[in-house]
C-alpha cells in the first residue's frame, strides 16, 4: 500500500498532536466535572462574541478603528492556534528532506490548507452561527453578499497564515489586500462582494505560485546594514540573540497583547459606550500586558548568559546585558498601557472626563510589572506560581471593587 504526501502529513500530525497533548485528556475532563456548566458556558460565550464581532463589521455605526481591530483579532487568533501547533503542521522537521523530494506545489497546498482548516476546530462555531443569523430572516441578496464577503475574508486569512507560517513575507503581504476591502466595504454590500472575489483571485495568483522555491524566503548576505550592526553591538547581541532564540515565545506574547486589545475593539463595537465597560476593559487589558511581559527580562537576561557563559563572568557584559533585556520590555509595557488606557477613554460616553476612569489599575498592575520583572530571577520557582496567582486575584478585586 502506497503512502502518499498528503496521507503522511495527515498522520504525522495526529501523531504529533497526540505526544504533545498526552495526558491533557484526563485533565480536561477532571476540569469539566470540576467546572461542570460553567466550562461550556465560557466556551459558549466566547464563540458567540467571536460571532458578534464579525457581525459587527455590517453595522453602520463601526468606525475604522473598530472594524480594524475586528479583522485583526480573528486573524491574530487563528494565526496564534496555527504558530502553537506549526511544527506539527508543517512537519518541521522532515521539511529539508521533503524538499528535496519531486512533490508537486500543489499537493503541498492541498496538505497545508486541509490541515490547518482541522486546526481551527471550534473557530468554525461561530462561523456557522454567524452564516445562520445571516439567514434566519430568510434568503436575501444581502445575505448572499455578506456570506460571500465572510466565506472569502475567512479563505484569504486562511492562506495569509500559511504564507507567514512559511516566511513567505512578500506574498503574505499580497494576501493583505481582500482584508482591506471590507474596510472600504460592507460585507451585505453587493459591490464589496464582488470586490472581494475579485481582489481575492488576483491577490491568490500572485501569492499562490507553483515554484519549487516557494515558501522559502532566502536573503541575500549583501542585504544586512551596518545600523543592525551597530544595534547588534551596542546591545551585546541581546536584540538578533533574543529574537532567533525567543522568537516564538515573543510571537506568542505579542499575539497575546494585539488580540486583546482586538477583542477590546470587538466589545466596543457590540455594546453602547459606559464607564463600567470602560473601567473593566481598562482592568483587563492592563492585567493581561502585565501577565505577558513581566517574564521578558529573565527570559532574555537568562537565556544571554547561558549561551555566552564565557562572558558571564565579566562585569561590564553583565550590566549591558541586564540593561538591555530590562528596557525594551519596560518600553513595550509603557507603550501598551498607555494604548490601553487610551482604548478605555473610547469606551466612555462622549462628554465623559478621562478623570472617572480609575488609577488604580495603572499603578497595581505597575507594581505586578515591577516585581516580576526583578523579582523573578532569585526566586524563580516561586514567581511561577505567585505571580499568575496575584494577577489573578488583584484582576478580581479591582473588578469587584469598580463595578460594585
Amino acid at each position: 500500500m502506497s503512502l502518499s504526501y498528503a496521507r503522511l502529513r495527515q498522520l504525522h500530525f495526529r501523531r504529533s498532536l497526540a505526544e504533545r497533548f498526552r495526558g491533557m485528556a484526563k485533565t480536561a475532563v477532571v476540569g469539566m466535572g470540576f467546572f461542570g456548566s460553567a466550562g461550556v458556558f465560557a466556551i459558549v460565550s466566547l464563540m458567540v462574541v467571536l460571532a458578534d464581532g464579525l457581525m459587527a463589521l455590517m453595522h453602520t455605526h463601526v468606525g475604522l478603528s473598530e472594524r480594524l481591530g475586528i479583522l485583526l483579532g480573528w486573524q491574530c487568533v487563528t494565526l496564534e492556534l496555527l504558530w502553537l501547533l506549526h511544527g506539527a503542521i508543517f512537519m518541521r522537521d522532515a521539511e529539508p528532506f521533503l524538499a528535496t523530494l519531486p512533490i508537486p506545489d500543489a499537493a503541498v497546498w492541498r496538505a497545508d490548507l486541509r490541515i490547518v482548516m482541522q486546526c481551527y476546530s471550534v473557530l468554525w462555531l461561530p462561523l456557522i452561527w454567524l452564516l445562520y443569523m445571516l439567514w434566519s430572516q430568510g434568503p436575501s441578496l444581502q445575505a448572499v453578499s455578506a456570506s460571500v464577503s465572510y466565506l472569502v475574508m475567512v479563505g484569504a486569512g486562511m492562506v495569509l497564515n500559511v504564507l507567514l507560517l512559511r516566511n513567505a513575507y512578500r506574498r503574505a503581504a499580497v494576501m493583505v489586500l481582500p482584508m482591506l476591502v471590507l474596510m472600504v466595504f460592507r460585507p451585505q454590500s453587493v459591490l464589496g462582494a464582488v470586490a472581494m472575489l475579485v481582489t481575492a483571485a488576483v491577490a491568490m495568483t500572485f501569492a499562490v505560485r507553483p515554484r519549487r522555491a516557494r515558501f522559502q524566503a532566502l536573503r541575500s548576505k549583501g542585504r544586512s546594514r551596518a545600523i543592525f550592526e551597530r544595534i547588534a553591538l551596542a546591545s551585546a547581541l541581546v536584540v538578533p540573540a533574543s529574537w532567533h532564540a525567543l522568537r516564538e515565545s515573543l510571537v506568542v506574547r505579542g499575539g497575546y497583547l494585539l488580540g486583546a486589545w482586538a477583542l477590546a475593539m470587538t466589545l466596543l463595537a457590540g455594546h453602547a459606550p459606559s464607564v463600567g465597560l470602560a473601567t473593566a476593559l481598562l482592568i483587563g487589558l492592563m492585567a493581561i500586558a502585565s501577565a505577558a511581559l513581566y517574564r521578558l527580562p529573565v527570559l532574555v537576561r537568562g537565556m544571554m548568559l547561558e549561551r555566552l557563559d564565557f562572558l558571564a563572568g565579566h562585569c561590564a557584559f553583565r550590566r549591558r546585558v541586564t540593561w538591555f533585556a530590562v528596557l525594551p520590555p519596560v518600553v513595550l509595557f509603557s507603550l501598551c498601557m498607555s494604548a490601553y488606557w487610551q482604548t478605555a477613554v473610547r469606551a466612555l460616553p462622549p462628554g465623559t472626563s478621562h478623570a472617572v476612569l480609575p488609577s488604580y489599575p495603572l499603578l497595581g498592575y505597575a507594581g505586578l510589572f515591577a516585581l516580576g520583572a526583578f523579582s523573578a530571577n532569585w526566586t524563580r520557582d516561586t514567581m511561577r506560581w505567585l505571580m499568575p496567582t496575584a494577577h489573578v486575584v488583584l484582576t478580581l478585586i479591582f473588578l469587584t471593587v469598580a463595578l460594585s
